[in-house]
């Protein structure tokens, strides 16, 4: 499937989700101190209530990608896929390598990013407007 000439990935649909969030991640945050410095302010993280609010999006960039994460292996897509896609890659889950959305993904969240976005709305806008700034340019690396 990879020695396919250049024209071939010209008709393929690579498709993912992505979570970007207003304040800070998802995961744990470690600090490492010393003992009886917990309080020192080097040592301190701040939080926002109820996370700051995050918004999941899909995107796809140009017939079709689904790795085999369980959420696109459910009937209703394997449904669709099976009427409406000749062939589908049989890529592992979580393979951003095998997925070039996912660069596009990094360089939409660095952008994001640079903007001191304080509300889920705010982020919305800031998200959409990088979104259609993206130059075709890069989706080809």
């Amino acid at each position: 499937m990879l020695n396919k000439p250049e024209t071939y990935w010209n008709n393929v649909l690579f498709a993912d989700e992505s979570k970007f969030n207003n304040f800070g991640s998802d995961g744990r945050i470690l600090v490492w101190r010393r003992k009886n410095e917990e309080l020192n302010p080097k040592n301190l993280v701040g939080t926002v209530k109820y996370g700051g609010g995050g918004v999941l999006v899909w995107g796809c960039m140009s017939a079709s990608e689904l790795d085999n994460d369980p959420k696109h292996t459910v009937l209703n897509v394997r449904l669709w896929c099976l009427y409406n896609c000749p062939q589908n890659l049989k890529t592992p889950p979580q393979s951003p390598d095998l997925n070039p959305i996912e660069h596009i993904w990094r360089e939409l969240k660095v952008r994001v990013r640079q903007h001191g976005i304080k509300t889920k709305s705010e982020l919305k806008t800031v998200m959409m407007e990088e979104w259609m700034n993206i130059d075709a340019e890069i989706t080809k690396n």
